[in-house]
């Protein structure tokens, strides 16, 4: 199961490090996410993911790190569900409207919490 938190943190740190290289591709998640119920999904998957950090967060070198990363997972999972469809789209539309700096500056920040994760397992 720590191979699962591992390659989470892995997966974190990829999408950081195309949204740097990248800032359109931030622009190509966020609307493929708006369209239908597609943000349900990114609910789950949020939901599922701090699951799973909070699973296996005793296992860890790092509990604390793990733990608070599961927490705020699954508070962002939960407040997609709570907020509704049409006030989460209209959140990510600002975000998409957003520089390319900010864009990069995003990608840094979810590139450090992916090694961050890695380095806690």
């Amino acid at each position: 199961m720590l191979f699962v938190t591992s390659f989470i943190g892995i997966l974190i740190a990829a999408m950081g490090l195309g949204f740097m290289l990248n800032p359109s591709m931030f622009k190509q998640v966020i609307a493929f996410f708006g369209k239908g119920k597609r943000l349900y999904l990114a609910g789950i998957l949020r939901l599922l993911i701090g699951i799973i950090l909070l699973t296996t967060a005793l296992r860890c070198e790092k509990p604390a790190i793990i733990v608070v990363f599961g927490i705020l997972f699954i508070i962002g999972g939960v407040l997609i569900f709570a907020l509704g469809l049409e006030k989460v789209k209209s959140i990510l539309s600002c975000w998409g409207k957003k520089p390319a700096l900010t864009m990069r500056l995003m990608g840094l920040l979810a590139f450090l919490i992916g090694v961050l994760l890695v380095y806690a397992v």
